[in-house]
């Protein structure tokens, strides 16, 4: 699984969920040993949490992807040894070879929490997207009715010589951190933000109730987020009614940020004014904040570049008559051989007493006439 920074959605892997890796290759005679498959790559957005479903069916967290290092999420099978690997002194002519091993499988589930620096925060119908689409190339919806946005836009702003990324996140309602609205859609993915921009709708019935409401939201889904800093900005300053009570409101939401000690900004998205201004305090907040705070939530423990996979005990049990041996190599071997061939069922014998399985045979009563069943391939003992 590797991230992909030209990608931001999971899309392509809702309608294709199941992904098969390439067959390795059998061994083969003349010294030939069966090739590896190759290895299969899936594209994943940067942000993309990856979880795993363990034997008891609970989701652990295996990786986070934050960059474009793959990250192996499932290991193939090696490729089957050929027929030289089975020669020794006494057996010059060796005819075994093996059939490719299994590959690993692996039920995941993806979370994408989008990466941004700057998370823009507000009710539905505030002007969002207006001021996305102002400041940057993105080209989000525009219409006057909530819930225009259903998904998150990211845009690039300029500054100067500098730029960050910003990402719309559609607007929350009362009780978002329960799941209303889309709420839990929409709140994982301003857990990555570093910085807020908390929009205000200046002809909102009570702004300042709105700014508590998205708070305690931010603090009910997750503490964290409610301790990021933010800048209150009022949007629609165009409008006279907003003009005549911008001093009432800014003293009334400063006293509503108390001590986060964030100043209040009036802006018109649909005007720009105010904009440019906003922007470069936006630069100034992020490139103030330390390196260490870009991003509080802990990096996971990184995947071993090849899991390792124990190898099953071979097992013998008695089925109607029939001797059933569990033996992923033995089931390798006989996968792949012609067991009409006597060279080939001495060779089998020698390879199940160099392994012990013939012993574990001779122990649990096996005697000469005996079928041995290996998978799908049974012989006779002799």
């Amino acid at each position: 699984m590797v991230g992909d920074p030209s990608i931001n959605t999971l899309l392509h892997i809702k309608f294709n969920s199941t992904i098969y890796a390439d067959h390795g290759g059998h061994g083969k005679g003349k010294n030939r040993r069966g090739r590896n498959g190759d290895s299969k790559y899936i594209p994943v957005p940067i942000g993309t949490v990856v979880y795993r479903m363990s034997e008891d069916g609970e989701k652990e967290l295996i990786d986070d992807i934050r960059n474009d290092t793959p990250r192996l999420v499932a290991v193939g099978g090696r490729g089957g040894w050929g027929n030289t690997r089975f020669s020794t002194p006494t057996n010059q002519e060796p005819v075994l070879s093996e059939r490719g091993g299994r590959g690993g499988k692996a039920v995941l589930f993806l979370e994408l929490k989008l990466l941004a620096d700057v998370g823009l925060l507000a009710k539905p119908n505030a002007g969002k997207s207006t001021l996305i689409s102002m400041c940057s190339a993105a080209k989000a919806k525009v219409a006057d009715y909530p819930f225009t946005t259903v998904e998150p836009v990211l845009g690039v702003v300029s500054v100067g010589w500098d730029d960050f990324v910003m990402m719309e996140v559609p607007g929350l309602l009362e009780g978002a951190h329960e799941g209303v609205g889309l709420g839990h859609e929409f709140l994982r993915h301003a857990e990555r933000a570093r910085l807020y921009v908390h929009l205000l709708d200046g002809l909102s019935e009570d702004p300042v109730e709105d700014y508590r409401m998205i708070n305690e939201e931010l603090e009910q889904f997750n503490p964290v987020m409610a301790e990021k800093p933010q800048l209150v900005v009022v949007n629609k300053i165009d409008v006279t009614e907003v003009r005549e009570q911008e001093d009432e409101l800014r003293v009334r939401l400063l006293e509503a940020i108390g001590d986060r000690g964030s100043d209040v900004k009036f802006i018109s998205a649909a005007t720009g004014e105010g904009v440019n201004s906003l922007m470069g305090n936006i630069m100034g907040a992020l490139s103030a904040m330390a390196k260490e705070d870009l991003d509080d939530s802990p990096e996971p423990e990184p995947m071993r570049s090849r899991p390792q996979r124990s190898a099953p005990r071979e097992t013998v049990r008695r089925e109607n008559g029939v001797f059933v041996v569990q033996s992923e190599q033995m089931e390798r071997l006989t996968a792949m051989a012609d067991t009409r061939d006597q060279r080939v069922l001495l060779q089998l014998w020698r390879e199940m007493r160099k392994s012990g399985l013939a012993t574990r045979l001779l122990d649990a009563g096996i005697e000469p006439g005996d079928t041995l069943r290996f998978g799908k391939v049974e012989i006779v003992w002799f």
